[in-house]
């Protein structure tokens, strides 16, 4: 593909670098100014009130320590679940795949409400079943949460590793003598291992940024991202919280960098998988019935956690008399009707808008080659490894204030949740184009048509069903997003997952529960409409390789 001319090309990069520095540079700028300038005096006070109270060692203690253990725990969880549902042949094994999936549409705050009524103190399972009292307010508790939170993403990406595996390695090996487990141990996981090791990173960073969690079951333990909440809304100490942030952002960070040297070793633009026949491994004996009931419990823990929600929603008091009641939906048809309106139409336009965005950033990035390309990609890619308290505490900063006021507004929110949710659009578009026949677009230019009508006339129209998805996807994610735009949040534009996780910390339970089935309806439709898209973009690319070999025989 021919670049650009230099004219074009520069006036393309500025207009992109311009709108992202604005978006992404600016907010980051602010939050980093602000931890350097404490009572409006330039110095290192508000890192010196860290470093110097009893309490910041230990709050950076318990984020790595159960970030850490969070992430080792989920990625092996979702490992396990990946070789059960995607390797072998054993029964129950949809069940299990469809209920590590559950987390996409339960996120963390709200399987906290679930876990609070089944293991709190007045517990359905702990007090009126088992006739036991505990603490449910402590590490442990933000320990089980997170990992449950952060299961799916190594489940997705061990799953996608193991169908990109080619099955004559194994079954060469099985044919060879070796055993199941070892096949699987030598080959399987070997190949496996660079995803793998890429889920641990992406959890670790989203165990570190969560901070719903722990405020909701943490009680007395405290995280990074807890305390910088707590900091700016509970006491509004900007500094502090700035410098909280940006401590934060250092971790995730070294996180991120050590997942781009993944990416950059085994490809990253590849993020489909092989599509084809995979082989099947018999795993008996004890370690594999083991490995089947630990998934097993798993998936029935996820259909306990969505059943509790949906029965507190319905319930006047659950655990109590069971009475049924619609008691708490009459709050989400009167207060709760603005908030959730606004995540409709909000979580639509972040949808639309990062779906569109991202394929266009990935044709100017990946086809068009505009000068600075590569640190156009960079600075998109950057809120990916943000954490969102980091965006969020950013964007009540710097947009507070001139030159430009975006606070009260709606613009605010949606311009956050699409800085979110743009690097995953910019990936899928870059994997897109990636794998795409270029004839056609070569075609469009060669017989005079611009760079505009080409990509609008062929390659949206090419990506459309892949575009559906990622749309799809951020429109799911941001009806259950808290952490970037709870900063940021006023009356007029509440959303849901705000008043679910008020309601929470309120003590509201019931409330709450009502609210979570709303979204959890906005966002099970989503889901359900992703898988759709998903099955067309498979049938595409099928028809696309059944043509392609047909032309090879002629």
């Amino acid at each position: 593909m021919t670049p650009v001319r230099t004219w074009q090309g520069l006036s393309i990069s500025c207009v992109a670098f311009s709108v992202l520095l604005l978006l992404v540079g600016y907010p980051a700028l602010t939050v980093l100014l602000e931890s350097l300038r404490p009572g409006g005096e330039w110095g290192l006070a508000a890192y010196a009130r860290l470093w110097s109270g009893p309490r910041f060692a230990g709050v950076v203690r318990s984020s790595l320590g159960v970030a850490l253990a969070g992430a080792m725990l989920a990625s092996l969880l979702g490992g396990a679940m990946a070789v059960v549902v995607v390797k072998t042949r054993a029964p129950l094994r949809r069940f299990m795949g469809a209920a590590a999936l559950l987390p996409i549409i339960l996120p963390g705050f709200v399987t906290s409400i679930a876990y609070i009524f089944l293991f709190g103190r007045n517990g359905l399972v702990t007090y009126r079943w088992l006739h036991i009292s505990w603490d449910v307010y402590s590490w442990k508790s933000v320990l089980v949460l997170q990992v449950v939170d952060m299961t799916t993403t190594a489940f997705l990406l061990s799953a996608a590793a193991l169908r990109n595996i080619d099955p004559a390695l194994e079954e060469a090996a099985g044919s060879l003598g070796a055993r199941p487990w070892r096949v699987l141990r030598t080959i399987t996981l070997a190949l496996a291992s660079p995803l793998g090791a890429a889920a641990f990173l992406l959890n670790f960073m989203h165990a570190m940024s969560d901070f719903g969690t722990p405020l909701v079951v943490g009680g007395p333990f405290d995280t990074l991202a807890s305390a910088s909440y707590t900091q700016l809304i509970g006491r509004y100490d900007p500094s502090m919280a700035s410098a909280l942030n940006v401590v934060l952002l250092g971790f995730c960070l070294l996180a991120y960098s050590g997942y781009g040297v993944l990416e950059s070793r085994f490809g990253r633009d590849r993020v489909a998988d092989r599509g084809g026949e995979t082989a099947r491994l018999e795993l008996d004996g004890f370690a594999g019935r083991a490995v089947w009931a630990v998934c097993l419990l798993f998936s029935l823990f996820m259909l306990a956690l969505l059943g509790a929600v949906l029965a507190a929603a319905f319930t006047r008091h659950l655990g109590g008399g069971f009475t049924p009641t619609l008691m708490y939906f009459e709050t989400v048809f009167t207060r709760g009707f603005a908030s959730a309106r606004n995540t409709l139409f909000f979580s639509l336009a972040v949808g639309v808008l990062s779906a569109v965005g991202g394929q266009l950033l990935a044709y100017l990035v990946k086809r068009v080659r505009i000068p600075g390309a590569r640190a156009l990609d960079i600075l998109a890619t950057l809120p990916f490894a943000v954490p969102g308290t980091f965006i969020g505490v950013g964007y009540a900063l710097a947009f507070n204030k001139p030159p430009l006021i975006l606070t009260g507004t709606w613009a605010i929110v949606v311009l956050n949740l699409v800085i979110r949710k743009l690097p995953m659009g910019l990936r899928a578009g870059a994997s897109v184009l990636a794998t795409q026949d270029r004839s056609q677009e070569e075609a469009s230019l060669s017989l005079g048509a611009s760079r505009t009508r080409t990509f609008l006339r062929v390659i949206l129209p090419s990506v459309r069903t892949a575009m559906l998805a990622g749309g799809l996807y951020a429109f799911v994610t941001s009806v259950q997003a808290l952490g970037s735009i709870i900063f940021i949040i006023t009356p007029g534009t509440r959303l849901l997952a705000v008043d679910v996780f008020e309601a929470v910390v309120r003590g509201e339970v019931g409330q709450a529960a009502a609210f979570s089935t709303v979204m959890l309806a906005m966002a099970g439709i989503g889901a359900a409409l992703i898988a759709v898209a998903a099955n067309g973009n498979r049938k595409s690319h099928d028809a696309i390789d059944e043509q392609r070999e047909l032309l090879s025989r002629r």
